[in-house]
């Protein structure tokens, strides 16, 4: 607030929250890809097949579990090929075929079960 120099909190829609969070999730899948390709200066590392998701306790189970929220696996030339700056990191994982969480923000996991191979293209 201006007037009163102060920063105050505002509860952002539901709609918005879940939005951001996995527009995250995605943003996070995508650079982890690009920092170990980027890593990788001798080009040694051809493929990377890649898990987003996170640590929670299984309501069914009371045990700890891991919730996969992005599953990819992506080329180092086709992914190279791609301008960073530029793309939405939920059609470049969708183009890569991934397996992506129809909701994140409330820890659906992502349907694995056709199986992640690298695609491109």
């Amino acid at each position: 607030m201006k007037t009163k120099d102060e920063i105050t909190a505002t509860r952002l829609p539901v709609r918005e929250q879940k939005e951001r969070y996995a527009n995250a999730v995605w943003q996070v899948a995508v650079r982890s890809l690009h920092e170990v390709f980027e890593a990788d200066r001798a080009g040694k590392i051809h493929s990377i097949a890649l898990t987003v998701g996170v640590n929670t306790i299984d309501p069914a189970t009371g045990r700890p579990a891991t919730v996969p929220l992005a599953v990819v696996a992506a080329d180092r030339e086709t992914f190279s090929g791609f301008d960073l700056a530029r793309v939405v990191p939920q059609a470049t994982l969708e183009r890569f075929g991934a397996a992506l969480s129809k909701s994140p923000f409330d820890l659906a996991a992502a349907d694995t079960s056709r199986g992640i191979r690298v695609r491109g293209q």
